[in-house]
């Protein structure tokens, strides 16, 4: 090959394309390429996702109520356990 130059080869043995190029001193780069056969996307199921998203909600929802609720009631523990008495 020479200098500047590009070349596509198929690999007999694999599915692969090697693409071949020189630079302008002629210094060979050798990258190979997977070839495999298209294949359509399968279809997405929205019923089910909404299902999943769903439950992750409550999951989530159902954590945040009883963290908050473990918040709440440490605040007024705290709070009544600083707070002045008429005595002092």
């Amino acid at each position: 090959m020479g200098p500047n130059s590009e070349i596509y080869l198929p690999d007999n043995d694999r599915d692969i394309i090697w693409w071949i190029r020189t630079d302008q001193n002629g210094n060979k780069s050798v990258v190979p390429f997977d070839v495999k056969p298209h294949q359509e996307p399968t279809p997405v199921d929205t019923q089910d996702l909404a299902a999943r998203l769903a439950a992750v909600e409550e999951w989530i929802n159902g954590k945040s109520n009883k963290s908050n609720a473990k918040r709440t009631n440490n605040a007024a523990v705290a709070a009544t356990a600083t707070a002045p008495t008429a005595e002092s």
